[in-house]
């Protein structure tokens, strides 16, 4: 199902009894995003909190993607893997070509459901600043107010694609903010093609209270060149319905908030600190200031907001969901990858784990190689491969397999001065660092210089013969197995 907008989402949460709703006067001074953590953290459904200090108008939402389920029941599936199968099968495209097909949409009348539209918009003109948004102070030392959770929208100069995704924002005052797009994000070589152009003036729109896939889809890898809000339109099975801005970015008609404004590249301003993913605080740097021209607000708004920190957060859920809707891409391009684990403690750039099926000598390097070369993928700090029998997911599994497969010297690879995560604060010069590659897969004649040795196994005959004895002793001592 595609849910109209973030009310319609509430709803469907209420009439489930799924919102714990907080009428208690609470501060966006610390107090909402301490309350949202501790609910995350027990996987607690979303907070709707109703009596806001100062801000009497709204209302704000909190811990939406508060587990994996939760994502999977906004995306209305069971299987989230099958996101991606099914795109890639309805398809049928290499990567090289995936662009154009996408392109080719409205050629395919059965797709029409799926592409973007034009909507009337439910917000209309206020005269209110940034100052007015509940925006959350969400550590003692942050800067100040942050929009922690709002839409980011841009368009490509040259191709007129949009891009939509979850950006930090400080607030400075009524009409000015810092948007923290890192090198390589979306945002910032869409702004680089623009100064390449010579413009300093970029259109955008930070745009808040989404339906809750189209907030996911803005915080997920799309693919380059695929515009987000078709690929929301795929999530929801519904084309999303847009508004064109006067500065000409699209944004979505349900939307709870619009701020339409421009980013002047030529006015950088010291951003942070700011607590972020990694639980501690990001250090003061410079980033694009954000001018507002109009903002536009619906009546009785609602202001969807986060807190991240260390995990699992909400960002944790959404990082595992992805993980698990893009694993069929990846296989696309590195076919030789069966599964993958992003672990939501190692916050998703920093350690990945994958296994292989292993046919030939020097495959897992060459593999680590062709991870570091794919989206947001290249910005892992630390890979480790292991072969096909071994369950990415069972970390156990995975330190035995580092345990009994790796000699340091001959698998583990350090690639130094490359692209990490700019929060990476253990890199010497952020966004540069190193990056370690772990081969932990059983070697071949070629890599070892002889056979590998056997693996221990049961005599098949003996385990036939004792099972009836031993499920005896489980029936009997382990009655709940």
């Amino acid at each position: 199902m595609a849910f109209e907008d973030l009310r319609d989402y509430i709803n469907f949460m209420l009439k489930r009894d799924k919102i714990v709703q907080i009428d208690d006067e609470v501060d966006v001074n610390l107090e909402i995003a301490e309350l949202s953590r501790r609910a995350t953290y027990l996987h607690l459904p979303p907070l709707l909190f109703t009596n806001i200090k100062n801000y009497r108008e709204w209302k704000v939402i909190t811990n939406v993607f508060y587990s994996i389920d939760a994502v999977k029941e906004i995306l209305g599936v069971d299987n989230l893997e099958n996101i991606g199968k099914n795109f890639l099968t309805e398809f049928q495209v290499m990567p090289l070509s995936l662009i154009d097909k996408i392109k080719s949409l409205p050629n395919f009348l059965k797709l029409g459901k799926i592409m973007p539209k034009s909507g009337k918009p439910k917000f209309k003109e206020r005269e209110i600043g940034l100052e007015g948004f509940p925006a959350l102070k969400t550590w003692p030392k942050d800067a100040g107010r942050f929009f922690t959770f709002s839409l980011v929208v841009t368009k490509d100069p040259e191709t007129d694609v949009h891009n939509v995704s979850v950006y930090r924002i400080q607030i400075l005052n009524d009409k000015e903010a810092l948007i923290h797009w890192q090198a390589f994000k979306r945002g910032s070589l869409t702004a680089a093609k623009y100064k390449e152009m010579g413009i300093t003036k970029i259109p955008v729109a930070i745009v808040n209270g989404v339906d809750p896939v189209i907030a996911f889809t803005a915080a997920s890898p799309v693919p380059p060149g695929i515009d987000k809000y078709l690929f929301a339109g795929i999530l929801r099975g519904e084309g999303v319905e847009l508004y064109k801005l006067d500065n000409g970015i699209l944004v979505p008609s349900s939307a709870e908030s619009v701020i339409e404004g421009y980013v002047d590249l030529e006015d950088l301003r010291p951003e942070g600190p700011f607590g972020d993913h990694l639980g501690y605080y990001t250090p003061v740097d410079y980033y694009p200031t954000f001018k507002v021209d109009r903002i536009y607000i619906r009546d009785n708004p609602i202001f969807h907001a986060t807190s991240v920190g260390k995990p699992p957060l909400e960002d944790a859920w959404i990082g595992k969901a992805v993980e698990r809707i893009f694993l069929p891409f990846i296989r696309l391009v590195i076919p030789e990858i069966v599964d993958m684990n992003l672990p939501e403690y190692g916050l998703f750039t920093g350690i990945g784990i994958f296994s292989i099926r292993k046919t030939f000598p020097g495959q897992a390097k060459r593999v680590m190689m062709s991870i570091w070369g794919n989206g947001q993928l290249s910005f892992l700090k630390f890979i480790i491969v292991v072969d096909a029998d071994v369950n990415v997911h069972d970390i156990n599994q995975v330190m035995y397999a580092i345990a009994t497969t790796v000699d340091p010297a001959r698998d583990v690879l350090i690639i130094p001065n490359a692209m990490n995560d700019s929060l990476d604060y253990t890199s010497p010069h952020p966004p540069l660092g190193s990056k370690i590659g772990i081969d932990a897969t059983r070697k071949l004649k070629e890599e070892l210089g002889r056979d590998w040795p056997e693996e221990v196994k049961s005599d098949e005959n003996i385990v036939k013969k004792i099972d009836p004895i031993w499920n005896k002793i489980i029936k009997k001592y382990l009655p709940s197995k």
